[in-house]
């Protein structure tokens, strides 16, 4: 019997993610030569990707190139080192896309991952796989499902604050309605992007990470009080905007608010502190990946029943 995985995979603009723990920032840097550093770093089709590297540029179809594909090699390797199987591995796959975009981009997506004959080194390690199958679930509903047990009978908001966009949708009795989901395209990067913007207009340059370490409440040793402020400051105009423009649509702050995706984790203690949600529940940046996987077992389940 062949080697076979089941991985649930999320591939964030911001950051890739499993459902195994996996997780590596959605950049890679490319050269037809092998670079300095070996660390993370992916020899595919006679090019090395040094992964986790200047993440790339933000991407609704993500099928328009060979971007999102490499960087899922690494976790799929990972996965199945995880699993500690040796030799040709056939992986079954559950991937995710914003809900607006799902019933238009499904077909597309499973498509765009189901290749054989796949061979490529991560970390000095050869691996070669087969895609077999591919299912593609919506986003944030695949959170949902991890806690599904907790909201069955009750109304809630799901809110997935992603890298570029904000997908929420409301759930009542553990059913999707349809006619309440929206997509905003302000995910955690635009106020990364703006956060860098007004830093330097006093000629302060910091990075992505170090701007998200400070928004998720890591204390820096090396900056000043004043940059503190105005990263804090930021970010409770950020929570405050995008909840107002989520009750704009509808939504009632009453009902129990569950937030999920990496951009909801880095922002918790400010939606914490917000008066206009009353109930909150924060599900890791995993989460998704994780109902990935569930889903997808389910369905396979059913179709070997």
């Amino acid at each position: 019997m062949r080697n076979r995985i089941l991985l649930g995979l999320d591939n964030g603009n911001k950051c890739t993610k499993t459902s195994e723990g996996y997780i590596s920032e959605a950049g890679f840097i490319k050269s037809n030569n092998e670079p300095i550093s070996t660390s993370n770093l992916l020899i595919y089709e006679g090019k090395f990707y040094s992964i986790g590297n200047s993440r790339l540029s933000v991407q609704m179809d993500k099928t328009v190139n060979q971007d999102a594909f490499i960087l899922s090699l690494p976790a799929i390797a990972d996965a199945i080192n995880k699993a500690g199987v040796e030799g040709e591995v056939d992986a079954i796959l559950g991937v995710g896309l914003p809900i607006v975009s799902y019933g238009t981009l499904k077909k597309k997506f499973r498509e765009y991952f189901l290749r054989r004959d796949i061979e490529f080194n991560f970390n000095k390690k050869d691996y070669k796989i087969n895609i077999i199958d591919c299912r593609v679930y919506p986003q944030g509903y695949s959170s949902l499902i991890t806690v599904f047990n907790s909201y069955r009978n009750l109304l809630c908001n799901v809110i997935d604050i992603g890298g570029y966009t904000i997908d929420f949708f409301r759930v009542e009795n553990g059913i999707i309605d349809v006619s309440a989901c929206y997509s905003l395209p302000n995910g955690i990067i635009t106020l990364i992007v703006n956060i860098q913007q007004e830093l330097l207009k006093t000629n302060i340059r910091l990075t992505e990470i170090q701007i998200q370490e400070i928004v998720a409440g890591k204390e820096p040793v090396l900056f000043e009080a004043d940059i503190m402020e105005v990263i804090k400051v930021m970010s409770e105009e950020y929570v405050e905007n995008i909840l107002a423009k989520i009750e704009e649509y509808g939504f009632e702050f009453r009902n129990p608010s569950i937030f999920t995706g990496g951009g909801s984790m880095m922002l918790q203690k400010f939606i914490e502190k917000c008066s206009r949600v009353k109930y909150v529940d924060f599900l890791d940046q995993f989460a998704n990946a994780r109902g990935y996987k569930i889903l997808l077992e389910q369905e396979l389940r059913r179709c070997y029943q």
